[in-house]
């Protein structure tokens, strides 16, 4: 069968799916370092404290994570730059 995965884990349908979404979109921009970093969705879900689901539609810019999240957001994405 086809290769349907990247080597990240994640489906090539779902990471090109990320990067068509809005990257002006925190939780679009979260995804894109999770999939290029290697970062399983049930982490970031379990770190920010949120269903797995909600994630998921983060990242392909589907749903919004609540304002009072986005400072929590910023500093996880600086943290998983700074890797």
């Amino acid at each position: 069968p086809p290769n349907t995965m990247n080597n990240r884990g994640y489906s090539r349908k779902f990471a090109d799916a990320n990067k068509k979404a809005d990257q002006s979109h925190i939780g679009v921009q979260l995804g894109r370092i999770c999939i290029a970093k290697d970062i399983p969705v049930p982490d970031v879900a379990e770190y920010l404290e949120v269903s797995r689901q909600a994630v998921y539609m983060w990242f392909l810019g589907k749903s919004f994570p609540h304002p009072v999240m986005r400072d929590t957001i910023k500093e996880l994405i600086k943290k998983l730059k700074a890797q």
